[in-house]
């Protein structure tokens, strides 16, 4: 499968959401402590790769901007962007918090409507908005003083972390003793929710019995540290950014590294059961270091991480109906 590569917006982005039209609402310019690379939210056009990704402006929002995981919800005419954002790094213990933002009609900006706190929100990585402001979100923290969570990323081999679901009004832990919990999704039909534990090198879905209940269904080994999980919109397919390397994932976050290597992997699914999976790119690390997310839409693929850089990438030979 051949592609061509076409760099856009060097300060990456750790999650992207993308609308029907083809419209990628980015998170970018996070870092470990808020003070570098520029927090922002951002669009790219799919259908106009060639063009920079553009800044949106926010109206009515008057905190500090620190950016990770997006989702996005459509109601009414009405969509709206979800943020999970991370409290100052000077903040302890960190207070992190979802803002809901509705896109304005040129999709030039967002206006901020309303923020999310809750007892919880520990330390935010992900969400997938079910409902208006109805969702599921994963705790990659569970630890509050800055030591501690130094501490708890280096032995994320200890099941501390957790998926809590937000009913609108309070949060609820609907699944604990997760290893790493990072990036979170549901099915298109909204039956099945999958989420990505990094260091267990696995991606589990479960049946949505109800809000509060969910039933096991698979778990698919992967060989790499799995960050975000998007879901393709017609075939149900995962398509997951992830980190092939552990220890170079490790030494970049404790200072040490500078390139880390990047997969995205494409992940078969049916009725919450894993079936094939394919690696549709991947590099050492010196073209995009260390890929957070990939999201798909028709012959082309959108790569990000958490501050390197944003990689389009357009498929030269695609069968979008393929079995994995």
């Amino acid at each position: 499968m051949g592609v061509i590569f076409q760099f856009q917006l060097e300060h990456g982005a750790e999650d992207i959401a993308v609308l029907p039209s083809g419209v990628a609402i980015l998170s970018t310019g996070r870092t470990r402590t808020g003070s570098q690379g520029n927090p922002a939210l951002m669009t790219f056009d799919f259908s106009t790769p060639q063009e920079a990704a553009k800044l949106l402006k926010l109206t009515g929002f008057k905190g500090a901007l620190n950016p990770h995981g997006i989702s996005v919800y459509t109601e009414s005419g009405q969509t709206y962007v979800y943020v999970v954002n991370h409290a100052p790094n000077t903040q302890s213990p960190p207070s992190d918090t979802i803002e809901r933002f509705l896109l304005n009609a040129d999709r030039q900006g967002l206006t901020w409507e309303k923020s999310f706190r809750d007892s919880e929100f520990l330390g935010l990585n992900d969400l997938v908005v079910v409902g208006k402001d109805k969702f599921y979100t994963t705790n990659s923290f569970t630890m509050q003083s800055k030591l501690l969570r130094e501490l708890e990323m280096i032995f994320f081999m200890v099941p501390l972390q957790n998926v809590v679901y937000f009913d609108g009004k309070q949060g609820t832990v609907v699944l604990n003793g997760r290893y790493g919990s990072n990036g979170i999704n549901v099915s298109p039909d909204k039956k099945f929710l999958y989420l990505s534990e990094l260091t267990k090198k696995r991606i589990s879905s479960f049946r949505i019995v109800s809000s509060l209940k969910l039933e096991p269904i698979d778990t698919k080994y992967l060989g790499s540290l799995p960050n975000s999980v998007d879901v393709d919109p017609e075939t149900g397919d995962l398509w997951v950014g992830a980190f092939p390397s552990g220890l170079a994932g490790y030494a970049n976050w404790l200072g040490f590294a500078n390139q880390i290597p990047s997969q995205a992997l494409r992940i078969g699914v049916k009725d919450g059961k894993f079936a094939g999976s394919a690696e549709i790119y991947s590099d050492d690390g010196s073209v995009l270091s260390g890929a957070s997310v990939v999201v798909p839409y028709k012959r082309a693929i959108l790569l990000g991480t958490t501050d390197n850089k944003l990689l389009h990438c357009q498929l030269l030979s695609f069968n979008a109906a393929l079995k994995l």
